[in-house]
């Protein structure tokens, strides 16, 4: 995987038009050993790092949505097309809006210009591969007629089940009251919303490597896989059997949970980091100093090479179970080492 001297910014540009950056993918400092306190602080508050901010700005998508865009609780204790279809017209407005306008941003506008962008090569056009022969068109309709509808269905289930009982939480299971006892109830809270982006990518590494199965990559994941250059769109351009394993990690707050922000904040991360995750650069520049970065490399490597960084880099299940690519020549090396001894 050769790499050009010509630098800009803090990477190359191979002789394909690949973007490199300039330092090889590495995982969140909480896991690293020695450990490394002050490391780990700067990651957990520092700006961007894991709170900043886009955790913060999907808790606080999901606190604004239950407040002033959700039903009473006690409303969706039967199911009713009218509070679905609320949450669904909610849905559809935040996704059509982040992805949409990232899309925008990026690819249409192009305000961030080449800039830390993987790959030169422009969203497919013309391939009978995709619906309507065009990438950006078969990803809106797959986010918006599959993803979106999948999304609904999860969150409806998680507030009828919610009203009537049948969502035990954290909560319930310690005997906690809310009122009689507010300070172990809301730090109980608070270290859900924290266990969230965890449990996130936990659950996306095991579904993702069982999506990678052959029967399984042939008849449903092979639907992703056609976007090998992402936009935003990509995220979520899934197969319906797709959606519904991935969007299944809010079961996980069914037995979690102890305030239905949890839940919603669970979904929310799995509804909108694969915006971020999917658009084709490496950092969204915010001004021209500061870039988000949202491990986009990392998953950007597994739609080039198909076969390596299968979670991200939150957590390193990648490097545990010996699928990790760092983006370096001595990763891309090994791997096809390892290809060619399978």
């Amino acid at each position: 995987m050769p790499v050009s001297n010509t630098l800009t910014d803090t990477g190359s540009r191979d002789a394909r038009g690949h973007w490199h950056p300039a330092r090889p993918i590495g995982f969140s400092p909480l896991f690293a050993w020695p450990p490394r306190p002050l490391a780990t602080l700067r990651w957990l508050v520092g700006m961007p790092g894991f709170l900043w901010p886009m955790n913060a700005l999907w808790l606080g998508l999901a606190c604004a949505s239950w407040a002033w865009l959700t039903p009473p609780l006690e409303a969706m204790a039967q199911v009713e097309p009218g509070w679905v279809a609320t949450l669904l017209l909610r849905n559809l407005l935040l996704v059509g809006l982040l992805f949409g306008g990232l899309h925008l941003h990026l690819h249409v506008w192009r305000r961030q210009g080449q800039r830390l962008k993987f790959s030169l090569r422009p969203l497919a056009r013309g391939d009978r591969r995709f619906w309507f022969g065009d990438q950006v068109r078969d990803n809106m309709a797959r986010t918006l007629l599959v993803g979106v509808p999948t999304i609904t269905l999860y969150e409806a289930s998680t507030w009828w089940l919610w009203a009537n009982g049948h969502v035990p939480g954290l909560g319930a299971v310690l005997g906690l009251d809310p009122q009689a006892d507010a300070v172990a109830y809301w730090t109980g809270v608070a270290l859900m919303l924290l266990l969230a982006p965890f449990i996130h990518a936990v659950h996306f590494y095991f579904v993702h490597r069982l999506l990678h199965w052959r029967p399984l990559y042939r008849t449903v994941h092979g639907v992703h896989h056609l976007n090998v250059e992402v936009g935003p769109w990509s995220g979520l351009a899934m197969h319906p059997v797709e959606q519904l394993l991935y969007f299944s990690t809010v079961v996980v707050q069914w037995l979690l949970a102890l305030h239905p922000v949890n839940a919603l904040f669970q979904i929310f991360i799995a509804a909108f980091s694969p915006a971020l995750g999917h658009s084709g650069f490496e950092k969204l520049m915010l001004g021209s100093r500061l870039g988000v970065d949202s491990g986009n490399h990392f998953h950007y490597l597994h739609h080039r090479y198909f076969d390596c960084n299968y979670g991200g880099s939150l957590v390193p299940l990648d490097r545990v179970f010996g699928s990790f690519h760092d983006g370096s020549a001595a990763a891309h090396e090994a791997m096809r080492k390892r290809r060619s001894s399978g």
